[in-house]
């Protein structure tokens, strides 16, 4: 399930019209929500946002970091092409497991990967798989640093990389919060980002903020 319910009327107007899960994701909510999984991803309104992403750029390969149940995979992988490929590392057997069944009732089996273990063991490994067209971080935020070097090494000139929760509920400038590892790994990866000559960046302030750059 997701955390980001608290809607504003013009906001749930937004998400009916624009922004709604159909009845697979709606399904694959609730039994995460019955499975005990983490009630912390991503909104339909995000989940959109990187459908459109992936139609918008042609991508193929897409690269997510942080996996949890598989809803924004779900949205990204629907929207690849035949033959395009979705790899998301996922540090939980358990959310995996999960994962590859929800995406197979969905019919998204043939186009969507778990790889299970720590993303900064797993890494490593997917050189001959890169460069890849789009990539999504969305995982332990201490470490969206070393997640954006991955990234960079990764891609190629166009590709897409994305960082969630870039606002870190309003935390992220909080001067009392300063010194929590999740808050400064944030406004690493938010500096890096932004002010790597490689990137041109933005962040686009769908809920919690999606930091956003294309690399030149």
């Amino acid at each position: 399930m997701s955390k980001l319910n608290d809607l504003s009327p013009y906001e749930q107007f937004l998400r009916d019209t624009f922004h709604a899960d159909d009845a697979g994701l709606q399904r694959l909510q609730s039994e995460a929500e019955k499975a005990g999984l983490p009630a912390i991803s991503i909104g339909p309104e995000q989940g959109k946002f990187l459908q459109v992403l992936v139609q918008l750029t042609g991508a193929r390969k897409v690269l997510e970091i942080g996996c949890l149940g598989g809803y924004s995979g779900a949205w990204i992988a629907r929207a690849l092409p035949a033959g395009g490929k979705l790899i998301s590392l996922e540090l939980e057997e358990k959310h995996a497991a999960f994962t590859r069944k929800q995406w197979a009732s969905l019919g998204l089996a043939d186009k969507a990967e778990v790889r299970v273990g720590p993303a900064l063991e797993s890494l490593p490994g997917l050189a001959d798989e890169a460069p890849f067209d789009l990539i999504f971080i969305d995982a332990d935020k201490n470490n969206y640093p070393a997640y954006l070097e991955w990234a960079l090494r990764y891609s190629r000139p166009g590709t897409v990389i994305l960082g969630d929760n870039v606002s870190m509920g309003g935390r992220l400038a909080d001067p009392d919060r300063q010194e929590n590892p999740g808050i400064r790994g944030m406004r690493g990866f938010a500096e890096a980002m932004a002010g790597d000559a490689r990137l041109v960046s933005t962040v686009v302030p769908y809920a919690d903020g999606i930091a956003m750059a294309v690399v030149k």
